[in-house]
């Protein structure tokens, strides 16, 4: 299928839907339509990590990601740009885990972000475990505001918050709290130096790049992937060489050598659970469309809770590798 092709029937699909359902897209107009561009942008990746002796963990996932923004001349009273993405992915065990039958589990997603102005509007819905969506305790949710209150060419600062749906271990007298208040936070600031960007969005997340403009660059970032610290503190931290000093891609492709720490969980069932912890040293080829990264995994720990008890266990490392695919049409 062309490329126009594949555009207009995404975003028939998508407007025939949204009148139905009354959202946000509902108010553009055929005219307004003219006014934005279009994007359709497929991801694909596959991850593995080696667990034991002949024991692999494999993660295949995708996503699609249709995204409108409106044309900086136009005079529609649409809204400045839309984006919706759907994605899912499976977490594989060669050999399962010890005691349990489970050796595939399953993840699904939902995003949806629109702005308005200066307003912006954000749901998102995760469901991940052996049966996604099976309690709230394999369930997130994110239903967020945020208005920007800063913008000029090396600042954006914008503050707002919402409600998250999620398994957050607080009871009040017996009961489980699983909808709690959330801030949200957004900053970006661009520099010669240094270029930060912090989200606070459900859990925080930080990127930050040392010299942005040079050959030589230091790209870190670091992120929560929970509350149980110091092991669900992600981080990545990696000097790369952008070799292309001029052109649309000096800033695509890149050469890096790094270390991070990742998370990796896994809800069994309502009661059970697996955390992988581990450190990893790594070479990647990234040139957007398509990056290729392998390394070692070392010093980790593995954490299973079940039925109430949670039990550590060193995990030795192995084999790490990733490839992932992206294309925008």
């Amino acid at each position: 299928m062309k490329r126009q092709s594949l555009k207009k029937l995404c975003a028939g699909l998508i407007l025939l839907g949204t009148v139905f359902a009354g959202g946000p897209l509902s108010t553009l107009t055929a005219q307004d339509t003219k006014d934005f561009d279009f994007d359709v942008i497929p991801t694909l990746k596959f991850e593995m990590l080696q667990l034991g002796e002949g024991n692999y963990l494999f993660s295949p996932s995708g996503s699609l990601q249709l995204m409108w923004t409106k044309n900086e001349e136009s005079d529609s009273t649409a809204p400045e740009k839309i984006t919706g993405k759907v994605s899912y992915s499976q977490d594989i065990f060669s050999k399962g885990i010890e005691g349990y039958d489970e050796k595939q589990f399953h993840g699904l997603g939902l995003f949806g972000k629109v702005v308005c102005g200066k307003n912006s509007f954000l749901l998102k819905l995760d469901g991940r475990g052996a049966n996604p969506f099976e309690s709230y305790k394999n369930f997130e949710g994110l239903l967020m505001y945020g208005r920007q209150l800063v913008k000029t060419d090396t600042l954006t600062l914008t503050l707002g918050g919402g409600l998250a749906a999620t398994d957050t271990g607080i009871k009040i007298k017996g009961v489980n709290i699983f909808v709690v208040p959330m801030p949200m936070v957004y900053f970006n600031y661009s520099g010669e130096i240094i270029a930060t960007e912090f989200e606070f969005i459900g859990l925080p997340s930080l990127r930050f790049t040392l010299l942005p403009n040079k050959m030589f660059r230091i790209n870190c970032n670091c992120s929560l992937a929970g509350f149980d610290l110091p092991t669900d503190l992600r981080f990545d931290c990696a000097l790369s060489c952008y070799p292309l000093k001029e052109g649309s891609m000096k800033d695509y492709l890149s050469f890096s050598a790094g270390i991070s720490n990742n998370v990796s969980k896994f809800r069994i069932d309502m009661d059970n659970s697996l955390k992988y912890q581990y450190y990893c040293a790594y070479g990647e080829i990234n040139a957007t469309a398509i990056s290729v990264r392998a390394g070692y995994a070392f010093g980790g720990k593995q954490l299973l809770s079940a039925d109430g008890v949670k039990t550590k266990r060193d995990y030795d490392g192995g084999f790490y590798a990733t490839i992932q695919g992206m294309y925008k049409f």
